[in-house]
């Protein structure tokens, strides 16, 4: 199991409870807003919340990690469903996870959204970088998820 430093768990659970004190952000589109998201941990069976970027583009929406091998990632793929939480918001959702192309370019229209330094940093992808590029050279650390109602079709069971 990849632990967080102490320092990131302790900034990850300081900002949720700003996302659930404050109105939740509306999410533009294309653009993205902040979440918690909320899964079963995969081993212990007990609810984790974690803040998360929601990104929205050609009315599709999509959960995006520069790193693999976060938690959150290997419990959504062990789930395939979550909530998303902010605020008075709460939605149950179903993900579906991407790969080649379609999550490049999810990768890039992420990255073309995103405002916050450190958060484009993590993606270690440099600006100007194509779709080609990103599937070529970084997809392959990374992990895209659509976002989907849950119990829609497509979505797991």
């Amino acid at each position: 199991m990849t632990q967080s430093p102490p320092d990131l768990r302790t900034m990850g659970q300081q900002m949720t409870r700003r996302l659930m004190a404050a109105p939740a952000q509306p999410l533009p589109d294309p653009g993205y807003a902040l979440r918690v998201l909320e899964i079963a941990g995969r081993r212990s069976g007990a609810r984790i919340d974690t803040p998360i970027g929601v990104l929205a583009s050609n009315g599709r929406r999509f959960l995006v990690s520069p790193d693999a091998s976060r938690d959150w990632v290997a419990n959504l793929r062990a789930a395939g469903t979550a909530t998303l939480k902010a605020s008075r918001l709460t939605e149950h959702i179903a993900t579906v996870e991407l790969h080649g192309r379609p999550a490049a370019e999810v990768v890039v229209a992420y990255l073309a959204v995103v405002t916050v330094s450190w958060a484009v940093a993590a993606f270690r992808v440099p600006e100007g970088t194509s779709v080609e590029q990103v599937e070529a050279q970084h997809l392959d650390r990374m992990a895209v998820f659509e976002v989907l109602p849950a119990g829609s079709a497509g979505a797991p069971a």
